[in-house]
């Protein structure tokens, strides 16, 4: 009687777990920053495109500096999943950085009235965006005293 209760279990158990969605790894914790907009102090994030079938390999992004300050922003991005109403930051390798040393928030500056166009690699980070909601989040550093971090996000869908 054991010995088919140990079958049937084994049996049964892949069968259940197929049943699970796949998910992307994220930090165990919310972000601390649920409410974040594409636009603060004059600095915007715009996507090209809000909605993608299949996980995006390129998102193409326009940023832009309306304020009366330089600002700093360099390559990185990173992207943040909705879980149950709650954002939680996608993880992935450090290799990434290795891979690509410009892959850092400061090394350019965006001119006070200037804008700049930056296609950010899902690609790169060597993730898969299953379907679910999502946002993409853009750091800028401020280039004169006091210095000070400005960070926005814009939302998309991947379906």
């Amino acid at each position: 009687m054991n010995k088919l209760l140990s079958i049937a279990i084994v049996l049964i158990l892949p069968l259940s777990a197929c049943g699970k969605e796949p998910a992307v790894s994220t930090l165990p914790d919310p972000v601390p920053d649920q409410e974040m907009f594409s636009s603060e102090e004059g600095l915007s994030l715009v996507l090209d495109e809000d909605s993608f079938v299949g996980s995006p390999s390129i998102i193409k992004t326009l940023v832009r500096n309306n304020s009366s300050s330089d600002y700093q922003l360099g390559e990185f991005y990173h992207i943040e999943v909705n879980k149950d109403g709650q954002w939680y930051i996608i993880t992935y390798s450090d290799a990434v950085f290795l891979k690509n040393p410009s892959f850092k928030d400061y090394g350019n500056v965006l001119s006070a009235g200037s804008e700049a166009r930056q296609n950010f690699s899902v690609d790169a980070l060597g993730v898969t965006l299953i379907p679910g909601e999502y946002r993409l989040v853009k750091t800028f550093i401020s280039i004169g005293e006091p210095m000070h971090e400005l960070s926005v996000a814009v939302p998309f869908s991947v379906e």
